[in-house]
């Protein structure tokens, strides 16, 4: 009875020791089968921290050279601002000067007769100041650059005083107009995205037409004003003022038209 006793004791023991070698076996085994997914984790992280690497160099030397870009554009708006500047100042002279120089009386007395003659529905010319102002409304059809075929002539007849030898000391500057009234009309906007560019267009027109006329190129310069200078106050509401409509021919002393390169 002992020894049996004893027998089932010692194959209890063996019973258990083999129990906790298959238990230590087991959690062996899913330690390596972790260790083996972190393993392939870290690599997958590493795999992407590089390439995050790669990516914030690129973005790196892209923002260097946007900064270098961004110099660059800053210089040239600076050149810009300065040209605009320049060219403002001049305008700002040249309005100043406007009426302070009285034209010599025989070129006042043909401008004087030229204008009486075209009539005042379409010009005016003032012998204070020496100003040319034509109506737009009659020069132009309305949102248009393109000058009225009867109003041609009126163009001509007006260059050949100004080529005559009473105004060879004398240069011409040709200034465009618009009241307030915004360009809405798409076939408008495409040739003229604003009064700016409307104002600036009309002068050009009526220069080439003077152009034509053997007004040499070299003694004009056109401006355009847009809607920033009216002679009188637009209506409310956008609805303009057909004064502030107009093309104005400046005679100045020769030479004053200038900008440095």
């Amino acid at each position: 009875m002992k020894l049996t006793s004893f027998f089932c004791a010692v194959l209890a023991a063996l019973i258990m020791i083999g129990s906790s070698g298959c238990i230590y076996q087991s959690r062996y085994e899913s330690c390596v089968r972790r260790n083996l997914i972190q393993l392939e984790r870290i690599q997958e992280l590493e795999t992407a921290l590089e390439a995050d690497r790669l990516d914030a160099d690129q973005f790196r030397q892209n923002y260097d050279l946007l900064n270098q870009k961004q110099s660059l554009w800053q210089r040239k708006i600076d050149a810009l601002t300065a040209s605009l500047a320049a060219k403002q100042a001049l305008i700002d002279q040249l309005y100043e000067q406007l009426g302070q120089i009285a034209l010599p009386p025989e070129l006042s007395s043909k401008l004087s007769d030229w204008a009486q003659q075209v009539g005042a529905d379409l010009v005016t010319f003032d012998e204070k100041t020496g100003i040319v102002r034509f109506k737009s409304d009659l020069l132009f059809e309305k949102g248009s650059d393109t000058v009225q075929t009867n109003i041609v002539g009126q163009l001509e007849s007006l260059a050949e005083i100004l080529i005559s030898d009473v105004a060879q000391n004398f240069d011409v500057l040709v200034v465009g107009h618009t009241d307030d009234i915004p360009i809405k009309k798409p076939e408008t906007l495409a040739k003229h995205p604003s009064n700016w560019h409307l104002s600036a267009h009309r002068a050009i027109a009526v220069q080439k037409i003077m152009a034509q006329a053997q007004l040499a190129p070299a003694r004009t310069a056109v401006i355009g004003m847009g809607n920033y200078r009216p002679i009188e106050p637009n209506a409310a509401g956008n609805k303009g003022n057909p004064k502030n409509r107009r093309v104005e021919i400046y005679i100045v002393p020769a030479g004053s038209i200038h900008v440095s390169g």
